[in-house]
């Protein structure tokens, strides 16, 4: 078992050849640098010991939105991901925030990690991810802390 640590994230070029492999339609370098440079944007890592995953969110009042959640291929299975969303839950509840996000509709492994810490289905939105023979829906949740006032 490897020990990982989650620490608060500054832009490192090895963020983007993560999102690279990690994902079918990753995000441009200059889109993801952009988070890193706003102060709405936090973000944190897991170093195992090198980071090897990340969580993006932006915050606006009583609401935080998980932008994009990537964990190298490498090192799936782990319980990267949950340390991820947990760590994101824990800032949310100290600033009495919910938090939502969007997931492929075909992506039911991070919708079953989601709602086995909380999250709730609130929606679908349809044709909102692009795929190679068209587009797909995507699935709304929301996580609610237990001390928020909504």
């Amino acid at each position: 078992m490897s020990i990982s640590v989650i620490k608060r994230l500054n832009w490192l070029p090895e963020l983007y050849d993560i999102e690279r492999r990690s994902q079918d339609y990753p995000w441009t370098e200059s889109v993801l640098r952009s988070c890193f440079e706003d102060s709405h944007y936090e973000s944190w890592g897991v170093f195992c010991p090198n980071v090897c995953g990340f969580v993006i969110t932006h915050s606006v009042l009583d609401e935080r939105t998980i932008m994009n959640l990537v964990v190298d291929p490498a090192c799936r299975g782990k319980g990267y991901g949950r340390d991820l969303v947990r760590q994101v839950q824990l800032s949310a509840q100290q600033h009495q925030q919910s938090v939502w996000l969007e997931v492929r509709a075909s992506n039911t492994v991070a919708q079953a990690l989601y709602r086995s810490v909380g999250f709730e289905t609130i929606a679908e939105r349809a044709d909102y991810y692009r795929t190679a023979d068209g587009s797909e829906a995507a699935v709304v949740m929301r996580w609610i802390s237990a001390n928020s006032a909504q």
